[in-house]
């Protein structure tokens, strides 16, 4: 005898995912440095060299000296010849108060005063290797220096993050089922 059988399917269901990943980027601004140099500062003061020469000797050696030392020259000449001629004439005074010596003094003393050598005003200097004064005061340099310096300020920037967050998509494949089914050639028959 043929007994009808059941038969009985089940299918599940199959769900698909759609996915898109998330998206995430990160930006850095550079810092800012703020960077200021504030120069060195060099300060010099000089004074200026002198040099002096002084050639009054050596102009007086060659007669032409100022007119102060001419005449102060002039006046010691002048007071030395007047000392040897008052000498002179004293000497010669002497001479003549000794008549008791023989000659005729009157007539020597005449004869000198005509042939003799006459003294001489002195206007020059005297003449030398090192009548030329040189005096040179060097100058003089003070600095003062002020150091330069580097101030720094820097400036950060926070990062900038943008976040795109992925997305899930579901979709049904396959929808589940049940399927029955009766397999037998006497469906209606009573048993």
């Amino acid at each position: 005898m043929n007994i009808p059988r059941i038969q009985i399917q089940q299918g599940y269901s199959i769900i698909g995912l759609e996915i898109t990943k998330g998206q995430q980027s990160i930006e850095q601004p550079r810092p800012s440095l703020n960077m200021k140099q504030q120069r060195g500062q060099l300060e010099m003061e000089t004074t200026s060299p002198s040099l002096e020469i002084d050639s009054r000797k050596a102009w007086s050696a060659l007669g032409v000296a100022r007119i102060i030392e001419v005449n102060d020259r002039i006046a010691q000449s002048s007071l030395q010849i007047s000392m040897h001629n008052i000498a002179e004439i004293a000497r010669n005074g002497d001479r003549m108060m000794a008549i008791q010596e023989n000659g005729n003094v009157f007539a020597e003393i005449a004869r000198d005063n005509v042939f003799k050598d006459r003294p001489r005003i002195e206007v020059t200097g005297e003449p030398g290797f090192d009548n030329v004064d040189i005096t040179f005061v060097p100058g003089q340099i003070h600095t003062n220096y002020i150091p330069g310096r580097v101030s720094f300020k820097p400036e950060t920037h926070r990062p900038v993050i943008n976040y795109n967050p992925g997305k899930v998509n579901p979709y049904l494949i396959q929808k589940n089922f049940i399927y029955m089914s009766v397999t037998s050639d006497q469906l209606d028959t009573v048993v």
